[in-house]
């Protein structure tokens, strides 16, 4: 029953919509009575949950609610209540009643008889693009509940999504509740935009305009260079263009920072890894992007490209190759056919003589830019009659550059716009007519950024400096062991930073969870002057390097197995400073840390073919005067080099480097490295001639055994395996990689495990037994899903999609086909030459093709095409749950 509105709660409220999921099947499907009862439990249910955390009902119109909470906390607990209670009731008929739901905090405003604005109109929409069993929140309810989520719940970041009749991207989060479905097909919205370009951190002021502008010219030129000085705001322009302009990119905005590399030839590897392609066929980055760009529909965001200008040609090829759009953030232009230069010009300033109405000057982009950002550092800043002279002063002196303003809006709350003005009417003289060039906007700047140095206090001064050693940012754990212990007396790193992020000399960025302080990259050149004169740099420089190769070495043991994805987030996060500290180390001559790092490192690089760089590192780190010596650290190099050599498809190099590794091991008298190079060799050979060295694997078994060595014997059986199928001893193979396939089990390494599921599945296959390779690929997928294995997730998607045709239907095997075109083509993965079995006996695709309507398949491989690997993986493994044996369709 409503409640009268003067009854309900105002101010700021979270709202909770609801509804049953097909209920209009539901009702035609069953008998009037038998509808009406289902409703009445289902009411039941959903009053009690919402009673409980004190959820005030606003209203019922059939199945749907809506109810307003006070708290998001509250709204939360009763909507993971409600769901956990629906899905123990027992229903009419056997039903599955599957009810979606949607929370947002904002203001309940009152209007009429009802709630009226944006916020309870995007709660609606939210629960709208839910699917039936699913809770989804707004970024602002989900800020509120993190902190103090109900047992067994956890939240999962979606991405940004167009939401009907709203303005702008929402960021939506499904709660997902331990023991409930969590693998619900993608958000009943718009294209997920600008998932993979930075949030903005704060609001976009004063570029209104120069947006418009850039939109133009993005639709009529495929690349468009924002060229002005450091600090001028290009990268926050950019980044807004792409994300305004996403919807028009059906494979999205893609944003690659460039402010770490120096290096032209490392501009293809650096897009490569912001793609995510997983190909590892050991062609160049150049071959993968010139492949796997061709055919896509999408925009690149280069930022500061005036530190790799000798890439521009590349670029220029890309382009010429393809149909991506390109968006460049730089100082100078690339000079290519194709660029549309836009100089960003700084914000507008007001004139000497113009006007001096607070509501008129608050119009002016520069001003309203220092007023927003001051309100940030002090909630009750407003522009007055008081402070609107000084404000305009401050605006003219910093030439309406954006970096200055923000600087110097940062002192609102020390200073007052009087005392910043003064301060810097000492340091900057008012600009004359000369300053519209480009360097003498360079000049403001400086002295706008050393102003403001300048006022810190000598601890943070000093931690200024050593921030710059830092590439991309750091975690306080870095922080502290690089420029806390050894600093000044009594120097507190974590104060100091604090002190750094008040004055807006540093961010402090939140991501999962994980806070990282970062500086933007001209205030990091300043910072990098002042460090090149610090006293104690070599030793700062030297704790950098030591500081990530502890974090590498820590790392690198769960690269190839079970939990390793968070390893693989914090190595990607540090991917800058992890290059920065080798490049260091092999600059400086010390062999061991670079090897060592290098080495640490090659289990992240070789699966997701970031191969060149790492080649390149770990080629250099061998050269490296005195790593030639005979040592272990040596001896592992060259695994690592053996290694990399092997995944770029140079078998005879990777040969060369493997029995060098055998010789340093005899010499050095280390048994385990004797037996992983006996283990390797054999992997460079044609594998039909593995059975010519099956003694090598025989006798590194041996030498694990007597170790104590469980995981790598383990491996060795999945190798002897191999030789046993190369002789044409089926059987003998099947029995061993089924041993490998328990050991590797029992001893918790999954790469290992996943491999001998896969050579199970491929030797059933080819030996005529499609239930048994079934069966085996499918335990293979989940194992790849357990170590993030992109690749093999999608490689094994035919052969599950061949399964789902004979033994459930064509319609689901055309979704995982779906599923398997856009992800090969959205990682560059290439499908080996084993995958022509699948031709052999009977294309999965043209299968379904034959057999289904057209609407329906196109319907079809459209739902796989918008779904994530992991979401593919639940889909399949799903469908193969509900038709297997107890205990699942796994392997026998």
């Amino acid at each position: 029953m409503e409640r009268p509105l003067r009854d309900l709660p105002t101010g700021t409220v979270t709202f909770l919509f609801s509804d049953i999921e097909g209920s209009t099947e539901l009702a035609d499907r069953l008998a009037p009575p038998t509808y009406r009862g289902l409703l009445e439990q289902h009411h039941r249910i959903l009053r009690e949950a919402f009673a409980a955390e004190g959820g005030v009902e606003r209203g019922t119109q059939g199945d749907s609610f809506l109810v307003v909470f006070r708290d998001a906390p509250s709204a939360l607990a009763a909507a993971v209540q409600a769901q956990r209670s629906l899905a123990t009731e027992t229903w009419p008929s056997d039903e599955d009643v599957r009810v979606r739901m949607g929370l947002h905090t904002g203001e309940g405003i009152p209007g009429g008889d009802d709630y009226v604005g944006n916020d309870i109109n995007r709660a609606a929409r939210i629960a709208a693009a839910a699917h039936g069993g699913q809770i989804l929140m707004s970024e602002t309810s989900m800020t509120l509940t993190r902190r103090t989520l109900p047992d067994g719940v956890e939240l999962r970041d979606t991405g940004e999504h167009r939401l009907r009749g709203l303005t702008g991207p929402e960021r939506i989060y499904q709660v997902t509740i331990a023991g409930h479905r969590s693998d619900f097909p993608p958000l009943r919205t718009g294209q997920v935009v600008a998932a993979h370009v930075p949030a903005r951190m704060t609001s976009f002021v004063g570029r209104e305009r120069d947006l418009a502008e850039l939109l133009e010219l993005l639709a009529e030129n495929r690349l468009v260079t924002l060229l002005g000085p450091g600090g001028a705001g290009k990268t926050s322009l950019a980044i807004e263009l792409a994300r305004t302009a996403a919807d028009d990119f059906p494979d999205g905005a893609w944003f690659v920072p460039l402010d770490a590399i120096t290096d032209p030839d490392l501009v293809g590897s650096t897009i490569v890894v912001a793609l995510g392609l997983r190909d590892v066929s050991g062609r160049t980055a150049r071959e993968r992007l010139l492949d796997n760009l061709a055919d896509r529909r999408l925009l690149l965001l280069l930022d500061n490209f005036e530190q790799v200008l000798g890439a521009a040609g590349f670029i220029g090829e890309l382009l010429a190759s393809s149909t991506i759009k390109v968006i460049v953030t730089s100082r100078s232009p690339l000079q290519i056919s194709a660029e549309q230069v836009y100089a960003v010009p700084p914000l507008p300033v007001p004139p000497v003589s113009g006007p001096s109405a607070p509501d008129e000057l608050a119009l002016i982009p520069s001003v309203a830019l220092f007023v927003d950002r001051a309100r940030r550092v002090q909630s009750t800043f407003a522009l007055s009659s008081e402070n609107v002279e000084p404000i305009a002063d401050i605006c003219r002196r910093l030439d309406g550059l954006p970096l200055g303003i923000e600087l110097a809006a940062a002192r609102v709350p020390l200073l007052g716009p009087s005392g910043i003005r003064d301060r810097l009417a000492s340091r900057l003289p008012l600009p004359g007519s000369a300053s519209v060039d480009v360097p003498a906007r360079q000049r403001t700047l400086h002295d706008a950024i050393a102003w403001s140095h300048d006022l810190l206090d000598p601890s943070s001064q000093t931690l200024f400096a050593r921030l710059a050693v830092f590439a991309g940012g750091c975690r306080a754990e870095e922080l502290e062991a690089v420029c806390g212990p050894g600093g000044p007396p009594g120097q507190d790193a974590l104060g100091s930073v604090a002190d750094l992020v008040n004055q807006s000399l540093v961010m402090a960025v939140e991501r999962r969870g994980v806070v990282r302080f970062e500086m933007l990259e001209t205030i990091r050149e300043s910072a990098l002057e002042r460090f090149a004169r610090e006293a104690d740099r070599a030793e700062i420089v030297r704790r950098h390097a030591i500081a990530y190769l502890a974090l590498a070495e820590a790392g690198a043991p769960a690269l190839r197995g079970r939990g390793q994805a968070p390893v693989i987030e914090r190595f990607a996060a540090e991917r800058d400073n992890l290059r920065a500290a080798l490049r260091w180390a092999i600059d400086s001559g010390e062999a061991e840390l670079g090897l060592r790092l290098a080495t640490a490192l090659t289990w992240f690089w070789a699966p997701r073919g970031e191969l060149e760089e790492a080649w390149s590192a770990i080629t250099a780190a061998l050269a490296i005067p005195r790593a030639e010596a005979p040592t272990q650290v040596h001896m592992r190099g060259l695994e690592s080099a053996g290694n990399l050599a092997y995944y770029s498809g140079r078998r005879d190099e990777a040969s060369s480097y493997y029995l060098a590794q055998l010789d340093m091991a005899r010499e050095l008298d280390d048994p385990l490295g004797i037996a992983d190079a006996l283990f390797n060799v054999p992997f460079t050979v044609d594998p039909k001639d593995w059975a010519g060295v099956a003694h090598m694997i025989d006798e590194a078994a041996r030498i694990y055994e007597s170790l104590g060595e469980e995981v790598n014997l383990a491996r060795t059986m999945w190798a002897r395996a191999a030789a046993s199928a190369a002789a044409g001893r089926r059987d003998e193979a099947l029995a061993l990689w089924r041993e490998a396939y328990e050991r590797s089990r029992q001893s918790n390494d999954a790469y290992y495990e996943s491999l001998a599921a896969s050579s199970l599945a491929a030797t059933y296959l080819e030996a005529g037994d499609r239930e048994a390779a079934m069966r085996w690929f499918i335990a293979a997928l989940g194992l790849a899903r357990e170590i993030s294995d992109i690749t093999g997730m999608t490689l094994a998607l035919p052969i599950a999609a061949l399964a789902t045709i004979e033994l459930v239907g064509p319609e689901p095997a055309a979704v995982m086909m779906g599923a398997y075109e856009s992800q090969t083509r959205r990682f560059g993965i290439r499908p080996p030459p084993g995958l022509a079995i699948i031709a052999e006996r009977g294309d999965p695709l043209a299968r379904a093709r034959a057999a289904l309507e057209p609407a329906t398949l196109e319907d079809a491989l459209d739902r796989g095409r918008a779904m994530a690997p992991d979401e593919t993986v639940a889909f399949v493994l799903g469908i193969f749950d509900r038709m297997g044996p107890p205990g699942g369709f796994g392997p026998r």
